[in-house]
């Protein structure tokens, strides 16, 4: 049986999304969410952005009361 590689990124580097970062890809969220962090300047284009531990910790800290309504609403 064949294996696919899946690639996370858009690109052939497997770099974050962050402007001046260079770690390696560890999760990859919506560029929608990500752009609404104004601490997290994301470049190129596509509907997924990805982020290293570093730039996750920052999105994850930045949208915990957004996350926190929304378990509210359920």
């Amino acid at each position: 049986m064949k294996r696919r590689d899946i690639n996370f990124s858009d690109t052939l580097d497997d770099c974050c999304s962050s402007v001046g970062c260079n770690n390696p890809i560890k999760r990859s969220v919506s560029r929608k969410k990500a752009d609404a962090i104004s601490s997290l300047n994301v470049e190129g284009t596509g509907k997924k952005v990805s982020l290293c531990q570093d730039c996750y910790r920052i999105f994850k800290k930045s949208t915990k009361k957004d996350r926190d309504m929304e378990s509210f609403g359920r």
